[in-house]
């Protein structure tokens, strides 16, 4: 496979969940604004000619200066199929490489890199319960009263779009609890309520990149459990200020838990990221 153009010597990786972190959709633009302080926005997705998300123009020009400054490698790392990934346009330089399915697939220069997928799923057979008896379970346990999709992600993971009023609170606790020794994780975003294998994550995809690259650190950015081992495994990190990961309060030394919220956030994390890649660049060594 052909390896990415080159960048600057050892760049920093910038390793960022896309939805509700950089992008977000009509639901989640605002969160507390008011409308009338709501800023002009840019669409980057479009689904059956709609939009559905979108992200400032401040971000926008944002994103496309740290996609082409020489000392960082913007890595999209999403939970998204490849599918979903590609409906995405983000603004500024295609990035050469990609995560998706929570770590699953790595695209570089676009393409599925096989051998790295096959031994995702490797290890998946070996640690964990199969994907097809999850799903048998979250069938039956889930209420018909408030289910309204189940959907399988590239044959990896499973989740569901719940009705979260109706959805009873203690409900997502007691599948973690069923999950957790069959080797699976829960993760409850929006309307969306996932179940993953533990040993499918976004952080050995970006070590992944890293050992390809050589890059010098990692900087990275997510609001949701899924994307808690990516930002424990990062030089330095940020969450918005809301999420699942603000919500339960969690936090860590070198994560900053920014105050803005929604669309906004996207804004303040791509200042992070601009101003930690040139901190990086002008240290010694």
């Amino acid at each position: 496979m052909t390896a990415p153009a080159a960048r600057a010597a050892s760049p920093a990786v910038v390793a960022t969940d896309l939805d509700r972190t950089l992008i977000y959709s009509a639901a989640a633009l605002a969160l507390d604004m008011p409308d009338a302080e709501a800023p002009r926005l840019l669409t980057v997705e479009t689904y059956q000619a709609r939009p559905q998300s979108y992200v400032t123009e401040r971000a926008a020009a944002l994103l496309a200066e740290l996609a082409a400054h020489e000392g960082a490698l913007l890595v999209p790392t999403t939970t998204r199929t490849r599918e979903q990934y590609r409906r995405v346009r983000l603004p500024g330089r295609v990035a050469p490489y990609a995560i998706c399915a929570n770590g699953g697939h790595l695209l570089v220069n676009g393409r599925t890199d096989e051998d790295w997928n096959a031994s995702v799923r490797a290890a998946l057979a070996a640690g964990c319960a199969p994907l097809a008896e999850v799903r048998d379970h979250l069938r039956r346990a889930a209420g018909p009263a408030w289910l309204l999709k189940e959907r399988v992600a590239e044959d990896l993971f499973a989740y569901l779009v719940v009705d979260r009023e109706a959805m009873p609170d203690a409900w997502p606790k007691e599948l973690a609890a069923w999950a957790e020794p069959r080797g699976w994780t829960v993760s409850l975003q929006g309307r969306k309520l996932y179940a993953v294998p533990r040993p499918l994550t976004k952080s050995a995809a970006v070590a992944e990149v890293v050992r390809r690259t050589g890059a010098g650190s990692v900087l990275a950015a997510g609001d949701s459990l899924l994307d808690a081992d990516l930002l424990l495994a990062a030089d330095r990190a940020w969450r918005p200020g809301h999420g699942e990961l603000a919500a339960a309060g969690w936090s860590a030394p070198h994560v900053t838990a920014l105050a803005a919220r929604g669309v906004r956030a996207g804004e303040e994390i791509l200042r992070a990221f601009l101003a930690a890649v040139a901190s990086c660049a002008a240290a010694p060594g």
